[in-house]
């Protein structure tokens, strides 16, 4: 297939090169005069590993260069066309990646595109993040500092540019009207409100799904896959950052290369960044104009008067000239307040002298002229000053009324009395409406500003209303999509309305929920960071006993798990549960220490301690039947999780039972297209292929795929699990070709969705591997096996069982290439450690024990290898039965080597008609098997 093979001859090409870093590449190729383009190292990395379709001249430039740098010097030239037709097939197909098997009548996956659609760069309203704000009509002033920043942004170096200055001196009003302004410079535009890393990742993610591009159910990989296709330079963009924190919090999410980035903060450390243009109060000539334009009747001296009181703050003069020409309010009247009420103190949250003390002023008139209008709508006010400085949606405000105190709580229930609160504060200039009328937002120097100038006793109030609002919004069903748009708009209020300093289960439970929503999306480390905040002020000493702190550390241990931080979790899993089995409140038989001991178990299964594994989930088993029953959810989950330890020990037969139990009940239950149904006929193939029957496995995931796939997505981790599942069965029922170009297509898939170091990518390419050397392709898996061996072995440890059985399939492939001393050593090292991990009756030995007598041939060791034989024969048959394929194999290994011609005879015939009836007589194991030569048997585990 035309994606395959391109990737391939790249792979052979760089491997050929000696495998340099992509940055070496990158930075030879720009010492080179006569390239036809420039890559960057990130763009070097997407050509060679599939990641997108990037444009000829930046991959003949890759070409060129690692031909250069081959030890056996191919001619450039010839290399360029070689590739150039591969390339050429590729676009003509759109083949990224291609689709996956068919059976029975597949929906196809949605297809990568090879183009950049544009987004609109100036949609109707503002969004929380992706569009940029609507464009300011009164925009004032900023003349200079728009023809910087455009200089800058030609300049080379190319580097972000920093629009930096205090809050309220217009960072985020420049960055908008330079985007209107040159927004058809740009194929692409895209606005990221960066104050919250979560969110400013969501954004990204966002602005993949609305190209088109790959979405990874990780979703820092599909960050990964944004920035990369930023990076490409297929499409010039601009990318804005606005309010942006500590330069190390977002900096992983910042494009290098490709397009222009603008980055607004109040912090200086970003001067060491990015090319800076600093924001100040607007000149008083900018003042005036302003004020002259935007109020009610006021002169050049009154308006110099003013901003003089207000410190030619931009945001203090919108919103007082907002407010003066609502009220009309005679101007020589306005100062005359202003300068009554010089008592009030400046911010506590913003240092002294940062803005006058009328500033300050001038907000608390407008905040006290709504609180005589309308109590209700001063409600509003405040306690939207204690939510985030994002939108507000009123999709919330709604869900969220229900059990807020009145008059706030009656008038949010109402739609009419709600719209008549938001024109109010809309008329004093103290909020903006956006989303076509769908959210309202707060800056938030005016939240401050309200804030702070409340009483003690308001302020608590506004927080708990603020609290209670987002408690009462709260879904409170994070596993399930319909619930994930108001998850999405009740994230960004969180931290600021302090629900973590909150100690009411009821509020605490709503960033467990959340937390648990993050990792749903594929926000792994979101929701770490947000359980980890919240168990520091929850259990700051670490030493307490409240369930609710436990269930915290249950989603931190969840998500470094998916983060790969499997170490870090095994060890905070094991410390909570050695201690809460203990508790008197608690024991081990309670619900919250069953989830550790599960979560202990998927560790053990990580680890490849399976022993451990096996009696951790038997225990969880038995604990949930003893307080909950044999029916309930939770303990068919736990045995749906034994059946997966039986699995990885390989006890299939086992496994098996339970599965089938499972899959039957499930059915009866809740359907035959419910996802627990499917998993369970998922893993009921997988039983199958474990067991040798190979037929039966593919026609079982054949049977549910339409259904697994209409309700997860092509892309679910769970699918391309079950999709691996199909390839396995085309395998070994000897359908190669067909197998082969699945299992490159399934490869490319979990690249793309999961990442490099998933366990389904790795285990997608092993399979991809040993499915290229059955179909007589074994140069090309010979490089992609010794890439997916040290893959596993950097992320799992040398002596983990899946890095030892895709080492025992890689010895495989090297014998397959002739390269047999080096075959033994990665054999009978493999095979050693398996025995000492696992034990010699392990599948996994067994098929270790069965290569490595292989190699004992090929030495001439012929003694040796019968006697290995022989013994690996007597486990198998206990182990695996008589009539396993891989009982079967060693069989006939073994009769190849007898020396009584009567012995020889007889246990090939017999082993060799056992193959034909488990395979098939055209079998292409069954025809190596007649033509006298050793079979071999790879490993392809089950996932952990």
């Amino acid at each position: 297939m035309p994606h395959g093979e391109f990737l391939a001859e790249l792979d052979r090409l760089y491997t050929d090169a000696g495998r340099p870093s992509l940055r070496r590449v990158s930075q030879e190729i720009r010492r080179q005069n006569d390239m036809p383009d420039t890559v960057s190292h990130e763009t070097v990395g997407a050509i060679l590993r599939g990641d997108a379709l990037v444009r000829w001249s930046k991959v003949e430039c890759v070409v060129r260069q690692l031909a250069v740098m081959s030890v056996h010097r191919p001619d450039p030239d010839d290399e360029v066309r070689r590739i150039h037709a591969l390339w050429t097939a590729l676009s003509n197909t759109h083949d990224l990646p291609p689709e996956p098997p068919r059976p029975p009548d597949p929906v196809p996956p949605p297809p990568v595109p090879t183009s950049t659609p544009a987004v609109s760069p100036l949609p109707g309203g503002t969004a929380p993040a992706g569009f940029a704000p609507q464009r300011n009509a009164g925009f004032t002033g900023r003349r200079e500092q728009l023809e910087l920043m455009a200089a800058k942004l030609r300049a080379e170096p190319r580097l972000p540019l920093v629009l930096f200055g205090l809050g309220g001196v217009g960072k985020t009003q420049l960055a908008a009207e330079y985007l209107h302004r040159h927004a058809g410079e740009y194929g692409l535009v895209w606005w990221i409100t960066a104050e919250d890393p979560t969110q400013a990742t969501a954004a990204l993610a966002t602005l993949g799904e609305r190209q088109g591009w790959p979405v990874s159910v990780d979703r820092a990989q599909t960050v990964r896959g944004v920035l990369s296709r930023l990076e490409s330079g297929d499409v010039r963009w601009l990318v804005v950052f606005d309010n942006a924190g500590p330069p190390d919090d977002i900096r992983p999410l910042l494009p290098e290369v490709g397009g222009d980035l603008v980055v607004t903060t109040r912090d200086a450390a970003w001067l060491e960044v990015g090319a800076a243009v600093e924001v100040d109060v607007f000149t008083r000539e900018e003042s005036v104009e302003l004020l002259c334009a935007r109020g009610h009747l006021i002169g050049s001296d009154e308006a110099d008067q003013l901003a003089d009181r207000l410190g030619d703050l931009p945001l203090a003069l919108e919103q007082v000239a907002a407010m003066q020409s609502a009220a009309r309010i005679p101007i020589e009247e306005f100062l005359r307040q202003l300068d009554d009420d010089r008592g009030l103190q400046v911010l506590k949250s913003v240092p002294s002298g940062t803005y006058p003390t009328t500033v300050v002023t001038a907000f608390e008139v407008a905040a006290n002229r709504v609180r005589s209008e309308s109590p209700a709508a001063a409600q509003l006010l405040e306690m939207a000053s204690c939510l985030g400085a994002e939108p507000i949606s009123l999709a919330l405000l709604y869900a969220g009324s229900r059990q807020l105190p009145p008059p706030l709580g009656r008038m949010l229930d109402q739609p009419v009395a709600l719209t008549e609160a938001i024109h109010r504060l809309l008329r004093y200039g103290l909020v903006k409406q956006i989303n076509d009328g769908q959210a309202v937002q707060v800056h938030r120097l005016v939240q401050a500003i309200v804030r702070d100038t409340l009483p003690e006793t308001r302020r608590a109030q506004a927080y708990a209303n603020a609290r209670q609002l987002l408690a009462t919004a709260n879904p409170a069903r994070p596993w399930d999509p319909l619930t994930w748009d108001m998850y999405e708009r009740i994230g960004p209020h969180l931290r600021p309305a302090r629900m973590i300093e909150a100690t009411d289960s009821d509020t605490r439970q709503v960033l467990l929920d959340h937390a648990t929503y993050l990792y749903a999306i594929g926000d792994y480390e979101g929701s770490r960071r947000l359980s980890e905040a919240a168990l520091d002020d929850w259990s700051p000493d670490g030493d307490s006993d409240d369930v609710q702190v436990y269930e915290c550390q249950r989603r931190v241990v969840a998500a470094l798990y998916a983060l790969g931080r499997y170490r870090e979790a095994y060890r905070r899993a094991e410390e909570a549960w050695s201690r809460i089995k203990n508790l008197a409140a608690y024991g081990p038989d309670h619900s919250t220490a069953l989830g550790f001991a599960d979560l202990l178990a998927v560790s053990h299964r990580v680890f490849g301690e399976y022993e451990d594994a096996l009696r951790r989930d038997r225990e969880t088993v038995e604990g949930w039947r003893r307080t909950r029953g044999d029916d309930d959810t939770a303990t068919l989950t736990a045995r749906n999780n034994l059946a997966a330890s039986l699995r990885a020990a390989g006890d299939f037969r086992g496994a098996h039972d339970i599965d089938t139990q499972l899959a039957d009940l499930r059915q009866h239950r809740r359907g035959p297209d419910h996802q627990d149904t499917l998993l369970s006929v998922s893993n009921l193939a997988r039983d199958l292929y474990g067991l040798g029957e190979y037929k039966a496995a593919l026609n079982l995931q054949q049977s549910t795929w339409a259904a697994y796939r209409a309700l997860l997505g092509d892309w679910h981790p769970l699918v391309l699990a079950a999709w691996r599942t199909i390839v396995l069965g085309l395998r070994k029922t000897g359908e190669l070709e067909t197998a082969a170009a699945q299992s490159g297509t399934l490869y490319v898939a979990c690249q793309l969705r999961l990442g490099t170091d998933h366990e389904v990518t790795l285990a997608a390419m092993m399979t991809h591997a040993n499915t290229l050397c059955a179909n007589g392709d074994p140069y090309r898996a010979y490089h992609l096996s010794a890439e997916a061996v040290d893959r596993y072995r950097r992320t799992y440890g040398v002596r983990n069982p899946l890095t030892l059985a895709a080492a025992t399939n890689q010895a495989i492939i090297l014998r397959a290439v002739g390269e047999r001393s080096r075959a033994r050593h990665v054999g009978e090292a493999a095979h050693r450690s398996l025995r000492e991990v696992l034990g010699r009756e392990h599948p996994y030995t067994i098929a270790a024990a069965i290569g490595l007598a292989n190699d004992l041939v090929l030495a001439g060791e012929l003694d040796s290898a019968r006697l290995q034989l022989t013994a690996t024969l007597e486990d198998a048959r206990r182990v695996r039965g008589e009539n396993h394929p891989d009982s079967l194999i060693c069989a006939v290994n073994l009769g190849q080597l007898l020396k009584d011609p009567g012995a020889q005879q007889s246990l090939l015939d017999g082993s060799i008609d056992a193959l034909q009836r488990a395979l098939g007589a055209g079998h292409p194991v069954v025809k190596t098997a007649i033509a006298g030569r050793p079979g071999e048997c790879d490993i392809e585990p089950p996932p952990v």
